[in-house]
């Protein structure tokens, strides 16, 4: 069988291999990298939130619950998840952090371990506003633009979406939202 080869002598195989490679090598400069970059060996994946667009009603109530849950005041500023709005597309969109592995915002934080801190049962990465001085290395270093990482126009200090790691039955925005369009993807495997 023929193989075919392009005008740089480059076939299919070998662009989508040089592809791959250039992918996971732009990937790994966002600082939400692959497993095996993990911080630490044995630190389990968070999982994160997913968003699934096409059931989205756009109400807003996730941004509502979360600050209501995390600030106990209904204000969207103050929501840990942004739910953006394209009205010339009338889609939905929210963005909120990605728990990565090896997160840029942990290895910037000049207060890691106390004000930034990864929870070595969950894995999830999560601000503790006691601590943090508001200095917003975090919301520089995180990968996303926008940044998932927000500073509190009333305390100064970050927050960020930390999967309400301390309520039990998980997310608020995913039990309110009425639409099913929010989901918790498991993380991975131990690392």
């Amino acid at each position: 069988m023929a193989t075919y080869k392009n005008k740089s002598g480059t076939n299919r195989r070998e662009f989508l291999a040089g592809a791959a490679f250039s992918f996971g090598a732009v990937a790994g400069l966002t600082g939400c990298t692959r497993p095996e970059q993990a911080l630490q060996k044995g630190i389990p994946s968070a999982g994160r939130l997913e968003h699934n667009a096409s059931l989205c009603a756009g109400c807003g109530v996730c941004s509502l619950m979360c600050s209501l849950y995390h600030e106990k005041v209904v204000n969207i500023s103050l929501s840990r998840s942004v739910l953006v709005r394209d009205p010339l597309e009338a889609t939905f969109s929210v963005n909120a952090c990605r728990q990565c592995l090896s997160p840029s915002c942990y290895l910037s934080c000049p207060k890691k371990d106390s004000a930034l801190r990864i929870d070595h049962t969950t894995g999830v990465k999560y601000i503790d506003s006691d601590q943090c001085d508001g200095c917003g290395e975090c919301t520089l270093a995180c990968p996303l633009d926008p940044a998932h990482i927000k500073i509190n126009p009333i305390t100064k200090t970050a927050f960020k979406c930390d999967l309400c790691r301390e309520r039990e039955k998980g997310p608020i925005c995913i039990e309110y939202c009425s639409q099913k369009a929010l989901a918790l993807v498991p993380g991975s495997r131990e690392v």
